[in-house]
């Protein structure tokens, strides 16, 4: 099978990158990872018998990391097809690749660990380079294409060898729409899709046209919320590399010229801005400088703002950024995606390119509730406030007052979950003790996938921002969406969170002690303004 297979794989090559691909149909396209071409529009590629070809990049999908290219060849080209039927978790898999610049394909065997809605786990060893090679069944077919692998980094970490690949569903899904990517992008569609009752709008492509005219490039949602996650992938305007750019939102825009604007630019910086009224008197609000920020030619950069009231979060390739202070309009109003905010980016005759536009409503579902969790540090249980509130995507906060003094014993609290019926659920906790380094002061991410011993650590950090104080209190604040989360303690960021081991709606429960060994039997942990949001 392998034999068989080799001569469809490909070694994906540029001057700042390396991966693989594989051979999707006999006209010369090519199936690789976004992340492996990262915004270049030509590449090269290496077939197994040496032979080297210049491929062009027709369409790339950063939200789903996709990419596709073609190559103009006479030359008979080994197709590998896609599996008629999904896999099962347990059924035997092999990912082919060209993995740490070794030159020469490598071939690795392992199984189907675990399924999500668009990826496949697997025990098959990958290393850096297998990204966009191909995951096989034992019939030679494509079961899915290899995207990343998490390893053991130091202390926290027991997942060994944790590899990715994305379902072949979701890749035949995409790659008709992807092969005409080679014509004008289409017009934007403002017809909201039939996804979850989250979406306002979305997602949409396009492009934001430059003209003579005196309006900034944009497009409009024509959507009405205060509370919203709003999202889209911008690709810095074609042949301009001389000249500067800048793209992003307006946000709650009331009127044609209020609204709060949020935008990245060309020199790495990103800027938000109250406009009420009039153009001239804009107020900037906060300005940084962000290495997230990808600047070259035809880059590509996906911004996502989430605001809630008065306060926003600002992230840019997935990485936080910013908090936003968003007091200065709080009321309703749609979302324009805007091409050109300052003077001089406009460049009549060009324009810039937009993917997965979305505005999803953040939907109060739970409280603001206060209380008190009841210690039991006999009963073998975690304690927890349960809300029976079933979410996925969303926000989660609370504040808990610390319970006793650390002298006393240890305390630990926080949240869990997506959990389901069968002891399923991420567990974020902050905890204190005595002694040790910096006080105790530890905050925790854990997965559970059935009984205790499945437990995995994902991660074990120190933070100062959390107050051990016997008459303190530590408000935690968790950003959930799909793969990704953040950890907000106190109002700063601590940390980014890994989602990606399940994936799915289920309940939220704050918790007054999760540790063996925690909890003073008769005290509680005190809790206020424990509040849910929604953006499913």
């Amino acid at each position: 099978m392998v034999e068989r297979a080799r001569a469809g794989v490909v070694r994906v090559d540029w001057a700042l990158g390396a991966g693989s691909g594989f051979v999707v149909d006999s006209a010369g396209h090519i199936l690789t990872n976004e992340h492996v071409i990262d915004g270049t529009r030509q590449v090269t590629v290496v077939f197994d018998d040496g032979v080297r070809l210049s491929a062009r990049v027709i369409s790339s999908d950063a939200a789903r990391d996709i990419a596709l290219l073609k190559v103009d060849t006479t030359r008979s080209l080994t197709v590998l097809p896609f599996a008629a039927t999904s896999v099962r978790v347990g059924d035997q898999v092999v990912a082919l690749g060209y993995p740490l610049d070794l030159g020469s394909m490598t071939v690795t065997q392992g199984i189907v660990s675990a399924l999500q809605t668009s990826r496949i786990q697997t025990d098959a060893a990958l290393n850096p380079g297998n990204s966009g090679g191909p995951l096989l069944n034992l019939r030679g077919q494509v079961v899915g294409m290899n995207t990343s692998v998490r390893r053991a980094t130091g202390a926290g970490y027991d997942a060994q060898g944790i590899g990715y690949a994305i379902r072949h569903d979701v890749l035949k899904s995409r790659l008709a729409v992807m092969k005409s990517g080679a014509s004008p992008v289409p017009t934007p569609t403002r017809t909201p899709t039939t996804r979850t009752s989250g979406y306002a709008f979305g997602p949409a492509s396009g492009e934001l046209e430059h003209d003579n005219d005196a309006f900034i490039p944009s497009f409009d949602s024509r959507t009405n919320v205060a509370d919203f996650v709003a999202e889209a992938t911008f690709t810095t305007p074609h042949n301009i590399t001389r000249r500067t750019w800048s793209s992003g939102f307006l946000l709650r825009r009331t009127g044609r010229n209020t609204g709060h604007a949020v935008v990245i630019h060309k020199s790495g910086d990103w800027r938000h801005y109250l406009r009420s009224g009039n153009p001239d008197d804009d107020l900037l609000l906060r300005t940084g400088s962000s290495l997230n920020i990808r600047t070259s030619r035809d880059s590509k950069n996906h911004v996502r703002v989430i605001a809630q009231g008065d306060q926003g979060w600002l992230f840019v390739n997935g990485s936080y950024e910013a908090q936003l202070d968003l007091g200065g309009l709080t009321a309703s109003g749609t979302i324009n995606l805007i091409g050109a905010w300052f003077d001089g980016d406009e460049l009549p005759g060009h324009s810039t390119p937009f993917s997965d536009f979305s505005v999803r409503s953040l939907r109060k579902m739970y409280g603001p509730r206060d209380g008190s969790i009841a210690h039991d540090p006999d009963d073998g249980f975690i304690d927890v406030q349960r809300t029976f509130t079933s979410v996925m995507d969303g926000m989660i906060e609370a504040r808990f007052f610390n319970p006793y003094s650390i002298q006393e014993g240890k305390w630990s609290s926080g949240f869990m979950f997506r959990a389901g019926a069968f002891n399923e659920f991420h567990a974020v906790i902050i905890s204190a003790e005595s002694g040790g380094l910096g006080l105790g002061q530890w905050w925790y991410h854990r997965l559970r996938t059935g009984d205790a011993d499945s437990t995995q650590r994902l991660k074990n950090r120190i933070s100062s921002h959390i107050s051990t104080s016997p008459a303190g209190s530590n408000h935690v604040r968790i950003i959930a969406l799909g793969e990704d989360g953040w950890l907000f303690i106190n109002g700063e960021y601590v940390g980014k969170l890994d989602l990606s081991g399940w994936m799915k709606m289920g309940n939220v429960s704050a918790v007054g002690s999760y540790f063996t060994g925690h909890g003073i039997a008769g005290k509680s942990t005190r809790f206020e303004d424990f509040t849910i949001w929604s953006a499913d």
